[in-house]
């Protein structure tokens, strides 16, 4: 008799990743997404692959090698044309001498990783649209870029289904069932579907299918609002961060993608995931401003799209990945908006976990649902 699936809740990059990843063991696996694949929080995205976060890590080091090994996957990938890949840079303004200085560290830091880092001077900003005497200089990753991530999950889940697994649409996990403390199946629109595990990759819902399997993370949300703009400006805009946590993102030629990291985990709550969301207009008057200080050719910028997205933090800034207090029951949660940057990091190390392949026990312990307890 074949071994009951393991089951993925979620079809966002981060639950295609771990089908994927699943999908090369000999473990059985299907995923189960309740609307489209790559909808939610991943269609959301501004879809950064960032190296600096790394440097501002408890643990640099592990940190930067999660996103490393991303690379490892992606970048094939990108040099063989499958994935598109744009490197537009990061870029990080310092308003004054200090908050410079401390960028300094950060370079040092990436640097000692092998990553392009460097400290440009306050004039060297000027081919980026910026008013160069609002700052002192600026920390500049050049490598750094964005990705398609709805590319990216049709992907991986065409890999996952080419390797036999199942990927269902329209199909909500509603339950999670089980007997002596052990996962033994899900509730899918109602019908029961025995599950040999389960894997909580579902984003901003995660906490309501933790639930489900009487499990608790402490896991809440923020919203992070987004203006698609359209200009007329030559100045290329990287990923631009400015130090009031308001950022920009260009795309193409003539548009940018304008955008707000939200509330710190303490601030933050669980929110209703159903109710409306819009773009506030603080948002709209602080953009402005900051067009009006620091970026003069974007005051004119007109409104292409918008949308309210939603990240899901955990206390620490690390994801909750790994085995939890129920037996069969794991989670792929908590990425802290960094989705796209650690999705095949987080695929492939919790692939190892669920067939009991030694995983990495660095990563292990550093991204273990239980560190916190």
């Amino acid at each position: 008799m074949d071994p009951d699936p393991v089951v993925v809740v979620g079809g966002g990059i981060v639950g295609a990743s771990v089908a994927r990843h699943l999908s090369e063991t000999d473990v059985p696996v299907t995923l189960y997404e309740r609307d489209a694949l790559g909808g939610g929080t991943t269609a959301d995205s501004v879809a950064m692959f960032v190296r600096k976060g790394a440097a501002l890590a408890e643990r640099p080091e592990t940190a930067y090698r999660l996103r490393s090994r991303s690379w490892e996957t992606y970048g094939p990938l990108v040099e063989e044309g499958v994935l598109e890949f744009s490197p537009i840079g990061a870029l990080y303004p310092a308003e004054g001498e200090s908050r410079l200085d401390w960028l300094r560290g950060v370079a040092d830091t990436l640097e000692g990783f092998g990553v392009r880092a460097e400290i440009l001077e306050s004039a060297e900003l000027e081919q980026f649209g910026l008013v160069t005497d609002e700052f002192a200089g600026a920390l500049s990753v050049p490598d750094d870029g964005y990705l398609d991530p709805g590319g990216i999950v049709q992907h991986f889940a065409g890999e996952a289904r080419d390797a036999g697994a199942h990927v269902e649409t329209g199909s909500a996990v509603t339950d999670v069932f089980l007997e002596d403390g052990r996962v033994t199946g899900v509730e899918v629109d109602g019908e029961r579907v025995p599950a040999g595990g389960v894997v909580n990759a579902a984003g901003p819902w995660a906490p309501a299918v933790d639930a489900m399997a009487g499990v608790s993370l402490p896991l809440r949300h923020n919203v992070g609002p987004i203006l698609v703009l359209d200009h007329e400006s030559d100045a290329p805009v990287p990923f631009v961060e400015f130090e009031n946590g308001q950022y920009l993102r260009g795309e193409g030629r003539r548009q940018v993608f304008a955008g707000r990291y939200g509330a710190g985990y303490e601030e933050a709550e669980r929110i209703d995931l159903e109710a409306a969301r819009a773009v506030d207009e603080g948002f709209r008057l602080a953009l402005g401003d900051l067009f009006e200080r620091y970026l003069p050719d974007l005051v004119d910028a007109g409104v292409a799209n918008e949308w309210v997205g939603v990240r899901t933090l955990t206390p620490d800034g690390r994801p909750f990945v790994g085995e939890t207090s129920v037996e069969g029951y794991y989670a792929a949660t908590g990425m802290n908006g960094l989705g796209v940057t650690l999705a095949p990091a987080v695929g492939e190390h919790l692939a190892s976990v669920v067939a009991g392949r030694g995983s990495d026990a660095e990563f292990r312990e550093h991204l273990s649902p239980s560190r916190l307890r």
